[in-house]
């Protein structure tokens, strides 16, 4: 199980310092990467101090399989799921969504009148939360200088659910090198996002 960590963990290491066109191959073509890493693999050469260990068998062998990876889910229900997971983790709505304000305290402290807001929100340009209260709540990580961050209209647009598509601003993404999406939005790197994007929800 040791060794079989370390070399996840090497393989993940490795992953991150692949380019965002080369972990979009990896992603393309994961069903043949067994086989790819196994011919590698074979052709190194084995560390001078390894010792291979002889088992012996003590009786006969079971031959066993595993669950596998379940069943394939839609895009609708993946959504669904991922957002019942989002509300049930930690019990606490701020944990995973950060900050967040409802539209008589965005204009306050933002200087966005309602209606404005609203307009927005019509128009996709913002995410809205629904917190625990069945109220409705915008995070604050999604305005710079009282303004949507460029670019989170075109994720939503993919993506579709809100609180689907915060949570994965929030993450740190490996097709954009551990930075998170909100992240790489707000320095400009729209296509890069969307790219991300349209990968994980297969657009």
């Amino acid at each position: 199980m040791k060794t079989l960590g370390r070399a996840a963990a090497a393989l993940s290491a490795t992953a991150a310092k692949l380019s965002a066109d080369q972990q979009r191959l990896v992603v393309r073509y994961q069903a043949r990467l067994p086989d790819v890493i196994a011919k590698v693999l074979a052709q190194l050469d084995p560390p001078a101090d390894a010792q291979r260990i002889e088992l012996t068998a003590r009786g006969p062998v079971e031959v066993s399989q595993g669950a596998g990876i379940g069943e394939l889910l839609s895009s609708e229900e993946g959504a669904k799921r991922l957002h019942d997971y989002a509300l049930a983790t930690g019990g606490d709505f701020k944990t995973w969504a950060g900050p967040t304000v409802g539209p008589v305290e965005i204009e306050r402290r933002l200087g966005v009148p309602r209606s404005t807001l609203h307009l927005w929100q019509t128009k996709g340009l913002v995410v809205r939360l629904i917190d625990g209260v069945r109220k409705p709540v915008f995070p604050l990580e999604q305005f710079v200088e009282s303004k949507p961050v460029a670019g989170i209209a075109d994720v939503l647009e993919v993506i579709g659910e809100p609180n689907t598509t915060w949570m994965w601003l929030k993450e740190p993404h490996p097709l954009l090198g551990g930075a998170t999406p909100l992240a790489r939005l707000k320095r400009g790197a729209l296509a890069e996002v969307m790219d991300a994007a349209r990968t994980n929800f297969d657009q």
